[in-house]
């Protein structure tokens, strides 16, 4: 028996059959009421063409859905958003500083360490009463790059340079407790097997389970400048470049729209957009 079923190509290639449920999952996760998700969905089956890629999917869901609930807009493309946080890795790597201090800890970024052999540099450290976690920072502009196992490798070689030292940081002398590699996009199969195995922390967009990227964002209420639709691309590179990276920063540094050249009732605009979002 013949499918009628419509085929879509997904982000690594895999030609599958499209599901609405799945859609409906993305949406609801996002907060999007069911009724909202399934008139969405039912959208979206009319313009799927075969073979449609699903990055063009979630563009024709999120077009419609950014028109309606502009909240629900930002957590659905949360994912695409932290690409946009790029070219450099630098503001990643000082999302995920806020994330940790969010956490009850206190970060320090771009930190030269002394290990037995050689220095590193850390891209962010994070430390509390009990422990002292190093993080590699792995930030990637395309959703399709996934962080492999050469990077554990490396990441595990470093953290055992640095692991049985000594640091004066945060006014205290402190031992590394935890190396962790974070990356906005995805891990290998192999590099996950990998960093089990050597008790290396890993945190990718999906993985672990419990405590992956989507869960500590949701967790500490941090939500990229990136995921607002009322702000042109290059208009969120200058804000970037100016150290903004998060709705709330940007809500109490108005003054920097101004600065940036954007007029009053864009800015109210703005704001308005970044309070929704922000708001629990």
């Amino acid at each position: 028996m013949v499918s009628n079923k419509l085929l879509v190509e997904k982000s690594d290639g895999v030609v599958e059959e499209f599901d609405s449920s799945k859609l409906k999952k993305s949406l609801t996760n996002s907060d999007c009421s069911v009724i909202l998700a399934n008139e969405i969905a039912e959208y979206v089956e009319g313009k799927i063409t075969e073979k449609m890629s699903t990055e063009e999917i979630y563009k024709i869901a999120f077009d419609k859905l950014k028109n309606t609930e502009k909240k629900t807009a930002a957590r659905y493309s949360l994912r695409r958003s932290l690409l946009g946080l790029g070219p450099t890795g630098f503001p990643f790597e000082k999302f995920i500083s806020k994330i940790f201090e969010r956490k009850g800890y206190k970060t320090r970024t771009g930190v030269m360490l002394r290990g037995n052999c050689v220095s590193h540099e850390m891209d962010v450290i994070a430390g509390d009463s009990d422990d002292l976690v190093l993080c590699e920072v792995k930030f990637h502009n395309d959703i399709k790059t996934k962080t492999d196992t050469k990077v554990a490798l490396y990441i595990k070689a470093r953290y055992d340079d640095l692991k049985d030292k000594e640091f004066n940081l945060f006014g205290k002398l402190m031992k590394p407790t935890k190396g962790v590699i974070i990356t906005n996009t995805k891990f290998t199969i192999n590099a996950r097997r990998y960093a089990k195995c050597v008790d290396l922390g890993m945190i990718s967009w999906d993985y672990p389970k419990k405590g992956n990227l989507y869960d500590l964002i949701e967790e500490t209420d941090l939500q990229p400048i990136t995921s607002l639709v009322s702000i042109s691309k290059s208009e969120k590179e200058r804000i970037i470049k100016n150290g903004i990276i998060d709705c709330e920063e940007l809500i109490s540094n108005t003054k920097l729209l101004r600065e940036i050249g954007l007029p009053n009732n864009k800015i109210s605009k703005i704001i308005q957009e970044a309070q929704e979002i922000c708001s629990k």
